[in-house]
């Protein structure tokens, strides 16, 4: 096995794709990560990314990921001997990670090596599941009225998508990350990704169309105000997105990831037609 970094998008991108197709709905992080480094290489930071191959007999076996400030994302594979040898070239290059997302056994394995190698620790911050849909259930849609939301909602848009932020990650994170993803929720705004539900002609519900694979399409930042839940809103905003992401923009699958510690959203989505594929661990590591 050889460990080879890469500063051409392009040429990484061209010489993992065989590899991270293989395996399309677990390896979805790294897919829409990478079609946004190819349209624009700094869009989450100024410091370049860092692109890593592990290379076995001239073939890919294992990708990882990182953009600074953000943690390392690393592919998914059944050759856990691949994360072992991958924490080994990291730690020769001096390499210093904020943390670890990727699949459950394979970020398990890395955050432990890599605290030992370090000396260092972690806390699981993120348990999580990705789940993939191929088909609607129709029962779900609803009658609300849905549609891409305009420039007269950015601000609410932009405290909605900040107050999504802090739930998510159950406290206060980096200023820095919290400032670059609402930047890219602005531009996100301008090119029709975040979508609103309405009832009664107010915004209820909101839903992003993120990142691209080759065949299918991420959806994130859902987000109900605290005092509009339980009305099943979330559910339909979701749902029509789901079939116009399938229907409209010719996506073969739709994906999300849901946090596993809210039953809740778990059992909203595969009411949709949502199928849970693999679970996915993020770790983030500190000194004593």
């Amino acid at each position: 096995m050889k460990f080879n970094l890469f500063d051409d998008i392009e040429e990484f991108y061209s010489l993992v794709y065989p590899f991270l197709i293989d395996n399309e709905a677990e390896n979805i992080l790294l897919f829409s990560i990478l079609n946004s480094l190819k349209e624009d290489f700094h869009k989450y930071g100024k410091e370049k990314p860092l692109l890593g191959a592990i290379i076995q007999k001239n073939q890919v076996i294992m990708v990882s990921l990182r953009t600074p400030p953000y943690n390392l994302v690393i592919s998914y594979s059944q050759n856990l001997d691949t994360i072992k040898f991958l924490v080994k070239q990291l730690t020769k290059r001096n390499i210093v990670l904020p943390g670890i997302l990727g699949f459950k056994k394979g970020a398990d394995l890395f955050a432990n090596l890599w605290i030992e190698h370090k000396n260092i620790q972690s806390t699981l911050v993120m348990d999580e599941r990705n789940y993939k849909l191929t088909s609607v259930n129709e029962d779900t849609l609803g009658n609300n009225t849905f549609m891409p939301a305009k420039e007269i909602y950015k601000d609410l848009i932009i405290e909605w998508a900040k107050n999504f932020l802090y739930e998510a990650f159950q406290e206060e994170k980096n200023q820095d990350i919290i400032n670059n993803h609402i930047n890219i929720i602005r531009d996100d705004i301008s090119n029709s990704r975040i979508y609103l539900l309405f009832h009664d002609e107010l915004p209820v519900c909101m839903a992003r169309k993120a990142g691209k694979t080759p065949n299918g399409r991420l959806i994130n930042y859902v987000y109900t105000p605290p005092h509009l839940r339980r009305n099943g809103y979330a559910t339909e905003c979701v749902a029509k997105l789901s079939k116009h992401l399938l229907e409209e923009e010719n996506n073969k699958f739709c994906f999300l990831f849901t946090d596993l510690a809210n039953p809740t959203s778990n059992s909203i989505y595969m009411k949709i037609g949502y199928k849970p594929i693999i679970d996915f661990h993020q770790y983030e590591f500190y000194e004593d």
